[in-house]
């Protein structure tokens, strides 16, 4: 049977989870397919959630871009077969995974970190790019960035779309269970990592007062996903059902499952869209506006303010399911076509990787 060590870098802070998260469901999908296999993690030491890594952890002064010295330490230590940045990782980086013999993954989610993964001195040492963005949110590559990838012979980045742990109807069943919930009868809130200010205010505790709010006016059970990275002691609310975090099944689980999801504009924001679920988002990070506008733009998700005036106005939108503004959104939604992330990438690795160890 196969077994490779892999090694997984992703942009690791005490605000954003994303790119965690996410290197988490790809080693996780990994084991499930090569279960010999030795998966490990450079993180930054200051982030909240590396007590919870289930994977051998290698802890980083910063993030891990900004640690070269530790992740080349940890690179030659190791020899991996695959090093996987997740949206990290610098030139020098990239060079001495390739130099010792690695296989190099990069994840871009933006423009602006694409451009980074297409630079020479990191496109040399390059095998495999993957944009975890559809295709409506990214530019065309720039005639200058099609050159460089033909004159050196190397692969394209690839738009795969979000990556996510699809989740069947058994296990949907059971996670529902877990919280006395029904199909089709809560809404469900999450400002992503539960990390993230917005005028000064932790956005996580906007989004929990929108909840409480709208379980007054409308008696829909509500969930709030607080997040990894929420500073704070969870509420104890007999109205609401308040929730630390979840792995990324059972969060799909209860996307999927919700009568509305009223999210923030990051990786949940396109897994509502692959699921061909209606959601209200709003932006609460940098990166986050431009990717809302889009999907705004196409008339795919309801777009509020980060305030708890909008959200408000706006999930109650949500909750007629009748009413014109959720039929268009709905059928816009199911036009796009399903994605399959994981399994591009997972398939992809496969074919990365030497077919015996």
């Amino acid at each position: 049977m196969k077994s490779y060590c892999i090694l997984f870098i992703p942009v690791s802070s005490t605000s954003g989870i994303g790119e965690y998260m996410r290197s988490m469901i790809i080693a996780k999908a990994l084991l499930a397919r090569c279960p010999n296999s030795k998966i490990h993690f450079i993180l930054n030491e200051k982030a909240s959630y590396i007590k919870d890594c289930p994977y051998t952890v290698h802890l980083a002064k910063d993030t891990p871009t900004k640690d070269s010295a530790t992740v080349n330490r940890v690179i030659s230590k190791l020899s991996p077969d695959l090093v996987l940045f997740d949206a990290s990782g610098r030139a020098n980086q990239f060079k001495h995974a390739k130099s010792g013999g690695s296989k190099v993954a990069f994840i871009s989610f933006y423009n602006k970190k694409r451009r980074r993964g297409l630079k020479i001195n990191r496109l040399l040492y390059t095998d495999i790019h993957w944009v975890v963005q559809p295709n409506y949110c990214m530019k065309a590559l720039s005639w200058w960035q099609r050159i460089k990838l033909s004159f050196f012979k190397r692969p394209y980045p690839e738009n795969i779309g979000p990556v996510f742990q699809s989740c069947n109807k058994d296990k949907q069943q059971e996670v529902l269970a877990t919280f006395d919930l029904a199909d089709s009868e809560f809404f469900i809130f999450n400002a992503g990592s539960g990390g993230h200010y917005v005028s000064g205010e932790l956005a996580t505790d906007i989004y929990y007062q929108v909840a409480k709010a709208f379980y007054q006016q409308t008696k829909i059970k509500c969930v709030v996903v607080f997040g990894c990275n929420y500073p704070k002691e969870l509420p104890i609310d007999s109205d609401v059902i308040c929730l630390k975090a979840l792995d990324n099944m059972e969060f799909i689980a209860l996307l999927s499952a919700a009568k509305g999801r009223v999210i923030c504009s990051g990786d949940t924001l396109l897994q509502c869209i692959a699921l061909h679920k209606p959601c209200i988002s709003t932006a609460v990070s940098p990166d986050q506006p431009a990717r809302l506008k889009l999907c705004s733009a196409r008339g795919l998700v309801i777009s509020a303010e980060p305030t708890f005036q909008s959200l408000l106005q706006h999930s109650l939108l949500l909750a007629d399911d009748k009413n014109k503004i959720y039929k268009k959104l709905y059928e816009n939604i199911i036009k796009e076509a399903p994605l399959e992330a994981l399994k591009v990438i997972l398939d992809d690795i496969e074919n990365l990787l030497p077919s015996e160890n």
